[in-house]
């Protein structure tokens, strides 16, 4: 289970760089509203989680099937619960505190939601 976990939290980091990445530019660059912009980014990077997490992180569990659309979804709508307590975080944090760049609070909030994401993904999407 660690071996999984670890997996996961090195698949859930690069889809938080992409993330991040994306926030920055559209929300702190270009200064579109943080909570639409985090959705975006929370679609972008979760389909890039849901490709790598099939095909390395959870690799037994997916026994050589392809990528489908509708483990896609399983996985996406299992993540709404992260995202849920990403944009609680994010929200709370930017009417609480004053922050040079919107990216920090995305950041925590990513944060805040990976250990929910894991487990539905673990008991959820990808079980055995």
């Amino acid at each position: 289970m660690f071996k999984k976990f670890l997996k996961f939290g090195i698949t859930g980091g690069l889809g938080t760089v992409t993330n991040l990445i994306l926030f920055f530019i559209l929300a702190d660059k270009m200064q579109f509203p943080p909570s639409p912009v985090s959705a975006f980014c929370f679609l972008i990077a979760g389909t890039q989680n849901y490709l790598i997490n099939h095909l390395w992180t959870f690799k037994v569990e997916s026994r050589g099937t392809k990528p489908s659309f509708s483990l896609w979804t399983k996985f996406m709508v299992s993540s709404l619960f992260g995202l849920a307590i990403n944009l609680i975080t994010l929200n709370l944090l930017l009417y609480f505190f004053s922050w040079p760049y919107k990216t920090i609070p995305q950041a925590l909030g990513i944060l805040a939601g990976m250990g929910v994401n894991f487990l539905f993904s673990n008991f959820l999407v990808f079980r055995s």
